[in-house]
């Protein structure tokens, strides 16, 4: 059975100074205020605000690491996007 992956796309503020990214990753992990959660392939659609930390596992399970104050994270059909230091 072939893996899935999610398709990532994060937009950073500028004054996050941190790199925009755009690529596949197995899971995205972050916070809301309901406490942390992880978004897998095949997960609902689904939109929140973010808060903190965002954690990306790579295909090659490499974990990319943003910190910021808060975001918006939102989910659908594969796709996240990621809009973070609003």
């Amino acid at each position: 059975m072939e893996e899935e992956f999610l398709e990532v796309k994060v937009f950073c503020s500028p004054i996050l100074k941190a790199h925009n990214f755009s690529g596949l990753a197995r899971s995205v992990s972050s916070k809301n205020k309901l406490g942390n959660f992880d978004i897998l392939p095949k997960h609902t659609n689904f939109i929140t605000l973010i808060f903190d930390e965002l954690i990306i596992e790579t295909p090659e399970k490499r974990k990319i690491i943003y910190k910021f104050q808060r975001g918006v994270l939102e989910v659908s059909e594969n796709k996240v996007k990621i809009f973070l230091g609003l």
